[in-house]
């Protein structure tokens, strides 16, 4: 079954993620494209991951079996960098094969539409539509090679211009006078590659680690989270680095270690860039978040007479927003941004190269910048918990929290002096179930559109609130 969620179609390969199913979504690309009398040509790109560039092949095949012409870019490359090409060359579909930052066994396809946004529902939805119509079809082993020299598939490298993207919206020579040294960390993924080039370039002397493919990754996954992180905090605090970056498999996410090897959370890394853009470089414009953002992004957006805007899970409603009111920057609490000017997308290695000109204008270290800060804007505590429930719990929880209307009982916590007085102000199902409480504290239940988890994000005044909070969800949801 093919169901695209909030980044794209994932699933296990040889379960559902298999060249069958991959040529029926290029079908139903193809399908897609002639309904709309859209242009005939599609770009075709991949990742690292375990038969990546053999399934984009297949997908490739499809498409001209289809009658659609195929630009297919040969190296992996990052899925901004897709993105571009389909913007540069006013196509109305793109797809890259990847699964993001899930687990080895999992594969996937992102869509991509007009100027290099990702598909919305509308799009996806209608794909899978068209696809369930096709249906089972006579599946025929390809001949790539031989489209190749009929010149129906051709090869396309867009490097040096998403460099250049890259390159036109960072301040050079500010960063080269600095000579900075840095641990980078692409988790086996595209990155490393163009993030070198791009750092040589700035003069920095860059050690690396996990910079070759490995399609296991390392017996993890390739998510620039705290916990996949670790022994790349020993080595910068040891190796007397400036400062780390890491990025996902795909490259549109990041992370930043501080030069003392803290891991410095995806919210911190927003509110440092959205200050750093407004504070040093005097730019305009307001920010969009989604629900599972930190809500002191809006106190920012307030203090600079700017708007800040909440939207869905789901990078392209990031984008959308952005793209309907010019804002500044765009971001998620999972380490995906974008700022204005570049793909309509999040790239982390952008965000990596716009975090290494703010250490090099403003001379601090990061810790510095975010108590300045806390100090305007003040500062709340974030969790973010993932549970694991089985497919007959589903049902019981979705009864739940929409239809029941389950709202949390914070009294007896009230009572027992364990959290502050918390008045609920309204709930909200723009995107599972949002509880907002007063002094900017919130709490999101959700389902993860990529992975069989729910999700509970949270911010308050501080941890033991959050503890004490997600012991009582837990309780009352039974996760």
């Amino acid at each position: 079954m093919i169901k695209f969620g909030t980044g794209g179609w994932r699933a296990i390969i040889a379960e559902d993620f298999t060249f069958y199913n991959v040529k029926l979504v290029g079908k139903a690309m193809a399908c897609y494209l002639k309904e709309n009398d859209y242009k005939k040509k599609v770009v075709v790109g991949h990742d690292f991951r375990f038969l990546s560039g053999r399934f984009s092949r297949a997908l490739s095949e499809s498409l001209v079996e289809e009658g659609i012409e195929v630009m297919f870019m040969e190296e992996a490359a990052p899925t901004p960098m897709v993105m571009l090409a389909v913007e540069e060359n006013n196509l109305n579909l793109g797809a890259s094969i990847t699964a993001s930052h899930n687990s080895a066994e999992y594969n996937g396809i992102k869509i991509f539409v007009e100027e290099g946004r990702d598909a919305p529902e509308k799009v996806t939805d209608r794909l899978e539509e068209l696809a369930a119509e096709i249906g089972d079809y006579d599946y025929q082993r390809g001949s790539f090679f031989e489209l190749i020299k009929a010149g129906k598939i051709t090869y396309y490298n867009n490097k040096n211009q998403y460099i250049d993207s890259l390159l036109e919206l960072i301040d050079e020579e500010i960063i080269q006078s600095k000579n900075f040294k840095i641990l980078f960390n692409p988790m086996y993924g595209v990155a490393k590659d163009i993030m070198m080039m791009c750092l040589a370039s700035l003069r920095c002397y860059v050690d690396t680690m996990n910079a070759y493919r490995d399609t296991m990754f390392g017996l993890d996954i390739p998510s620039p989270n705290r916990e996949q992180l670790g022994d790349m905090e020993v080595r910068i605090e040891k190796g007397k680095y400036d400062f780390g970056l890491a990025t996902d498999g795909d490259s549109d996410r990041m992370a930043l270690i501080d030069e003392a090897g803290k891991f410095v959370d995806y919210n911190d890394v927003l509110k440092l860039l959205y200050y750093y853009l407004k504070e040093y470089r005097n730019e305009s414009g307001g920010i969009v978040r989604n629900i599972a953002t930190t809500h002191i992004l809006d106190e920012m957006a307030d203090y600079y007479g700017e708007e800040a805007y909440e939207v869905p899970v789901g990078f392209k409603n990031i984008s959308q927003k952005m793209q309907q009111h010019d804002l500044l920057l765009g971001g998620e609490s999972s380490g995906g941004l974008k700022i204005r000017g570049h793909v309509n997308g999040k790239d982390g290695i952008l965000a990596s190269l716009l975090a290494v000109e703010m250490m090099a204008r403003t001379g601090k270290k990061i810790g510095e910048i975010l108590a300045e800060i806390e100090q305007k804007f003040g500062s709340l505590y974030f969790s973010y918990s993932n549970f694991d429930y089985q497919p007959s719990q589903r049902k019981r929880l979705e009864t739940m929290l929409f239809e029941d209307k389950y709202q949390p009982n914070l009294s007896n916590l009230i009572e027992n002096d364990l959290i502050s007085e918390k008045k609920l102000l309204k709930t909200s199902y723009l995107d599972g179930v949002k509880y907002y409480y007063d002094d900017q504290c919130w709490i999101s239940i959700r389902f993860s559109g990529t992975e069989p988890l729910l999700r509970i994000y949270m911010e308050m005044e501080n941890e033991v609130e959050v503890q004490e909070i997600l012991k009582l969800l837990k309780n009352d949801l039974g996760i």
